[in-house]
């Protein structure tokens, strides 16, 4: 006797449970699906297809379904699911809305709804639908694993870390939450439990070059540089295109001081993203010619040893830190969402910035006899730098006087307190591509990195907050720069003013010791730089993020008028920009008692 088509669909539905996929094409074979023309058999012959990994028949056939019958929720599902591997996300979108339509009971229709708006950056979007998706099953593994990721995404690591447990909890052998979880863990520094979570994804899924790449990401940054290597090898084994893994490779050889081979993977990456605008690309690009130079030149690679070194020893370690600023300033870059700014070096308040470091190594790049005095001098490019303060400084008389002014007038301006580990990650993720998978960055951070500002009093440097111990391997590491600077010569003097200037911006005189700097430092390799042609003469700049989201307290100036009505509009807006986050941001109106 024939059967009939739903005899046939309850056989079929048996199979997929039993994930006999080729059993389920060898049934539902076209002279069938034609005999019966039945939509519902087409989309599970879609399905089938899409478990073996065929987009191109799965849309076949999702397609004849929905032909058959334009309320075919399956096939407008599966239909989505291909458009999603296709990127061609607004078209997912439109379909998962259709099954949604048809029938708002469908957990995944939710599920990948949300990993499109994911994939376009919409994470209110994704977010929401992880959360009907999970209404609708308190059971499913997947969306809670996604909407972790889109909790990591907004720092909120600890919420991650709980969605991702229960992932594990409700499937145990589900890698892709492990793996994501290790993220979390390196993020808190935890880097045991780090390597033990992505040990795990490998062991239950070996071919993920995601885990690959974060588990060497944690080799590099715990110095088992052999073990990294082989991470970011296998990870470009698995996705010969995995840019990143070029990339982070790259730095890990240069480190090494193999500037042949990492001159390769740099460029492999360059080829991959091949795009001017991007800024990797350019990073990438400087990085070559860097170690070209390197290359052809030993005396200035052991030069820029040390001057790495030197940037070791003053990195900034306090979780926040505080930039004072004018009211009006406040005003830009909170409710009006304004970037934050960073002047080029030559632009800041104070016209001896930068000098410190050449007048101590008595360097100039232009040698001149006492009575020539026409020589040129070559310009050259200078970083972009931000000025900060420790956290414990955001209520500071000096401060008040010397930076937290508005339109000149002391104290009347705001002090704005970050946390160091948001501001750095939002300036990330503004120049890097989404990535659905939460992911942890290479040991060499250079790019984006606080440093301490040291002091120099009679020849010797002070750092405050650092022990003894690293003050005094500073000093040593300062001499022998200055040494080394002393035998160069003309030409050689010119080819390193922009090495030095890397860290000519955190040194200045012990007169300034009360203000315990702190200093970010970035190259301009990368970013649009912007004129302000207001002031004369002009000043040059780049932009780098919004503020608001790495926020962690805003303090009134003492002498700020109806500080009250500043701090209502701060809180509201705040409030209003940052509602996923239970994180307040504290207001504090200073009563300092400034004369």
């Amino acid at each position: 006797m024939e059967s009939t088509p739903e005899q046939i669909i309850r056989q079929v539905e048996q199979l997929l449970e039993q994930n006999e996929y080729q059993e389920i094409n060898t049934i539902l074979n076209d002279k069938l699906l034609s005999q019966y023309n039945n939509a519902l058999l087409y989309a599970w012959r879609a399905k089938a297809y899409i478990e073996v990994g065929d987009l191109e028949k799965v849309f076949i056939y999702a397609q004849k379904a929905i032909d058959i019958n334009p309320k075919s929720a399956v096939g407008y599902f599966m239909r989505g699911v291909v458009w999603s591997e296709r990127k061609e996300y607004d078209k997912a979108i439109a379909d998962f809305n259709e099954v949604i339509q048809l029938d708002p009971n469908i957990d995944k229709a939710y599920s990948n709804r949300g990993l499109a708006w994911s994939n376009k950056g919409e994470n209110d979007k994704a977010f929401a639908d992880y959360n009907e998706a999970i209404r609708v099953n308190s059971n499913y593994t997947i969306a809670y694993s996604n909407r972790g990721t889109i909790w990591f995404r907004r720092g909120e690591y600890d919420k991650a870390f709980a969605d991702y447990n229960k992932a594990i909890e409700l499937n145990p052998r589900y890698a892709l939450a492990y793996s994501n979880r290790g993220s979390v863990w390196v993020n808190k520094k935890e880097y045991t439990a780090a390597l033990a979570d992505y040990n795990k994804a490998i062991e239950l899924k070996q071919d993920e070059p995601d885990t690959y790449f974060n588990r060497g990401v944690v080799w590099s940054r715990t110095g088992e540089y052999d073990k990294a290597l082989a991470d970011y090898s296998e990870a470009i084994r698995l996705e010969p295109s995995y840019a990143t893994a070029y990339m982070n490779k790259g730095d890990l050889l240069a480190s090494r001081k193999e500037y042949n081979e990492a001159i390769i993977y740099y460029k492999r990456f360059v080829e991959l993203i091949n795009n001017p605008e991007d800024y990797y690309h350019q990073v990438a690009l400087s990085k070559i010619e860097e170690l070209k130079f390197k290359i052809e030149n030993a005396w200035y690679d052991e030069l820029d040893t040390i001057v790495d070194n030197i940037k070791q020893l003053l990195l900034f370690d306090d979780p926040c830190l505080t930039h004072y600023t004018s009211l009006s300033g406040a005003q830009a870059m909170i409710l009006e969402n304004s970037a934050f700014r960073l002047s080029e070096g030559a632009f800041l308040n104070d016209t001896s910035e930068g000098r410190e470091l050449f007048r101590y190594l008595s360097f100039e790049s232009t040698k001149r006899a006492a009575a020539d005095e026409t020589l040129e001098e070559l310009f050259a490019e200078r970083p972009f730098i931000g000025s900060f303060v420790a956290d414990n400084k955001h209520n500071d008389l000096t401060l008040w006087r010397m930076y937290g002014k508005e339109a000149q007038a002391e104290a009347r301006g705001c002090a704005l307190t970050v946390y160091k580990t948001d501001f750095i990650d939002n300036i990330k993720k503004k120049i890097s591509p989404i990535d659905i998978t939460p992911g942890v960055q290479p040991r060499n951070e250079e790019q984006f990195t606080f440093y301490n500002v040291a002091y120099l009093s009679k020849e010797t440097f002070i750092v405050p907050g650092k022990s003894n111990i690293i003050i005094s391997q500073l000093n040593n590491l300062m001499i022998d720069l200055r040494d080394r600077v002393s035998v160069l010569t003309e030409e050689q003097s010119v080819n390193v003013v922009k090495l030095l200037n890397d860290i000519a911006y955190l040194f200045k005189s012990s007169e300034y010791q009360y203000e315990n700097e702190v200093r970010l430092v970035v190259q301009g390799v990368g970013f649009v730089k912007k004129i302000d042609k207001k002031f004369i003469p002009p000043r040059v700049y780049i932009e780098l993020i919004d503020i608001v989201p790495a926020l962690n307290k805003i303090t009134l100036g003492p002498k700020v008028e109806r500080a009250d009505e500043w701090a209502a509009a701060f809180n509201y807006h705040i409030k209003a920009q940052r509602k996923d986050r239970e994180e307040k941001v504290d207001i504090i109106i200073s009563h300092l008692p400034f004369k």
